[in-house]
């Protein structure tokens, strides 16, 4: 009887202890990189992608449809009105944007990074919509250190039981990246 009592015991400790490992998104290649917000800081996540030689798709309009084929979405936050000029979409297209974006990764079943890059110049009154939209909907979250001053994504992440990673600078990025994308190799 005291065998069985601790054999029950310990299986009920091996899965207290391995349920949060379970809990984690699953992070998997190709990622569907785009932008929330259309700032230049895509191009900059775009660029730590390809260094890491991680199998990625930029489109910085992406739709979802483009959601088919990956295995999972990165979104970088941040609006830019140079870049919604560029681009000849206004702010609510693009929060329409993303939303039917974000939608079609859930049907799909893919986890959602949402990317914070551009510190404090991607921050305010054009950018918080946009970064908002995307931390709430993300199964994770990577913010750079002077973005969250103010403990804006700590307070999503925080609400929303979302993992939070804080970096010095995007460069910081690759070794979390290939944590995210291949743990195995850790």
């Amino acid at each position: 009887m005291k065998t069985i009592l601790k054999l029950a015991a310990l299986a009920v400790l091996t899965v207290a202890l391995a349920a949060p490992l379970w809990a984690q998104p699953i992070f998997a290649e190709p990622i569907l990189l785009t932008s929330c917000g259309q700032s230049a800081d895509a191009l900059m996540i775009k660029a730590v992608l390809m260094k890491d030689s991680l199998s990625f798709e930029y489109l910085p309009q992406a739709g979802a449809a483009d959601v088919a084929g990956k295995g999972s979405v990165m979104l970088v936050l941040g609006g830019s009105s140079k870049g919604l000029g560029a681009a000849k979409i206004s702010e609510t297209d693009e929060i329409a944007r993303v939303t039917a974006l974000l939608n079609a990764a859930k049907e799909a079943g893919l986890s959602v990074l949402a990317v914070h890059v551009g510190g404090l110049n991607r921050r305010g009154a054009l950018s918080d919509p946009f970064n908002k939209l995307g931390a709430e909907n993300a199964e994770k979250l990577v913010i750079l250190k002077g973005g969250n001053d103010d403990g804006f994504f700590t307070k999503i992440a925080e609400e929303k039981k979302i993992p939070l990673d804080t970096i010095d600078t995007a460069l910081n990025m690759g070794p979390l990246l290939q944590q995210l994308y291949h743990p195995e190799e850790e």
